[in-house]
């Protein structure tokens, strides 16, 4: 699975339509007792509605002929799509411009906080876009006590990379063989890079272990599924892989181990090392895929470059999104966050964050990476079978969010009558994942009809 699903009976569906770096099927150190839950949030009362924001006054003009609908027309036609569905309602459309120059289309409730499910990746992307770059790559590497055929220990250092599959571990093996390693006493997989749980602890316990809710550690190999579902011991999952790669390969290991607290000591010598793709394809995956394990390891892959003594890789990647998003505008009282990837119903965030997200990568030098990462109406990613027989195809890149009770939708749309558009729709409710589906999808259609009129 790949993306922030559905619990329980909805959650079937929420990962068929969610799905599929591990094709996120929305991109590097010592572990404390995890952190104690809090107590599951209340479920969410329907807020009241609010006053809009400003919408900025526009001549009132007919209808064009084409079946377009004119910027002074659009609060009444989201009005009626949004009033069919009694619900809470977060939503803003603003066109897409330089701060100071934006224009607010259409606004319900924008500064509401509700559970935004995968949009939350949207946050988590666009700080590692922005604090990394595109180019940043994760390099894990292998050290020996020496560089000889025989050698007392043998140490992989994890460093969190989420695509770390068995092609990288088979490459590990070759190098060292090339090298004349021929045996070694103690194989140690080195998992002190992140620190903290390996699954969030603000994760419902159903979600754990399951294949979208993987644990994230350093020593990260396949996503840490398998054919079942998620491993339930991932760091020795990783080891006896790779102890059995060695022996196959021809590379004797008397013994084994996994450390999680004690780091690698001075004066070993790198052996064999492999990188990950850069970051601009990881966050492809997290965003396109809505994979969960990819979101969580940048998100410690964030906190761990924040605090690097910090006891809490997740709780330092937090601090290191709000301090990121909130040089780059983002109203850090907008929005909260326990995890990278939305699965979490204690995550909070309000339309008016994420479309200050959106405007803010909209204008940086990452903004056609970015843009990319979003799954397209009707082509690709999370959106492949949603607005096929729609204007919207081909032109809405957009962020989904699926859990219990919560859709969400946030992105860029280019109507082709209109100047870019810059939105996100947030829907809390008790009905049906399709139906509030159908209502958002219908919201984002009208969109594109949008005319210069």
């Amino acid at each position: 699975m790949k993306l922030a699903p559905l619990v329980c009976a909805t959650l079937a569906l929420s990962i068929a339509s969610e799905s599929l770096f591990a094709p996120v099927r929305a991109q590097t150190p010592l572990f404390p007792p995890p952190l104690t839950p809090l107590p599951r949030a209340t479920p969410l009362p329907i807020p009241p509605r609010t006053t809009p924001l400003p919408i900025t006054p526009r001549p009132t003009t007919p209808a064009p002929t084409n079946g377009g609908i004119c910027p002074a027309q659009l609060g009444g036609t989201l009005d009626r799509i949004v009033n069919q569905l009694p619900a809470s309602w977060s939503v803003l459309v603003q066109t897409q411009a330089p701060r100071g120059t934006r224009q607010n289309l259409y606004s319900r409730n924008p500064f509401t906080q509700l559970v935004p499910a995968s949009n939350n990746k949207l946050f988590t992307t666009a700080a590692a876009l922005t604090r990394l770059g595109a180019q940043y790559q994760l390099r894990t590497p292998v050290f020996g006590n020496s560089n000889t055929s025989e050698l007392a220990t043998l140490r992989v250092i994890g460093q969190g990379d989420p695509s770390f599959s068995s092609a990288q571990l088979n490459s590990l093996t070759q190098q060292l063989r090339q090298k004349g390693i021929r045996q070694v006493g103690l194989l140690i997989g080195d998992d002190t890079v992140f620190r903290g749980a390996d699954f969030n602890p603000y994760w419902d316990q159903e979600d754990r272990g399951q294949g979208y809710a993987p644990p994230v550690n350093s020593l990260m190999l396949n996503q840490n599924n398998i054919y079942t579902g998620a491993v339930p011991n991932p760091g020795n999952y990783f080891v006896g892989e790779f102890r059995n790669r060695l022996a196959n390969a021809g590379i004797q290991v008397k013994g084994s181990t996994l450390v999680k607290r004690t780091p690698a000591p001075p004066g070993e010598v790198e052996l064999a090392s492999v990188i990950s793709p850069p970051l601009s394809r990881l966050i492809f995956e997290t965003n396109q895929e809505s994979d969960n394990a990819y979101a969580e390891a940048i998100l410690k892959t964030l906190g761990r470059l924040q605090d690097p003594n910090g006891s809490d890789s997740t709780a330092s990647g937090v601090t290191a999104v709000r301090s990121i998003l909130s040089e780059l505008g983002v109203n850090p009282n907008r929005y909260s966050m326990v995890d990278g990837s939305g699965l979490a119903d204690r995550n909070r965030a309000s339309a008016e964050a994420f479309v200050q997200t959106l405007q803010a990568m909209a204008e940086g030098a990452n903004a056609d990476v970015f843009r990319r990462s979003l799954a397209v109406a009707g082509v690709s990613g999370t959106l492949s079978s949603r607005f096929r027989n729609t204007p919207a195809r081909g032109i809405v890149f957009a962020k989904t969010g699926t859990i219990s009770g919560v859709v969400s939708l946030s992105g860029y749309v280019t109507p082709p009558g209109y100047s870019p558009v810059v939105f996100s729709v947030i829907v809390n409710s008790g009905y049906s994942a399709s139906t509030v589906r159908a209502s958002v999808d219908s919201l984002v259609v009208a969109l594109t009809r949008l005319r210069n009129c």
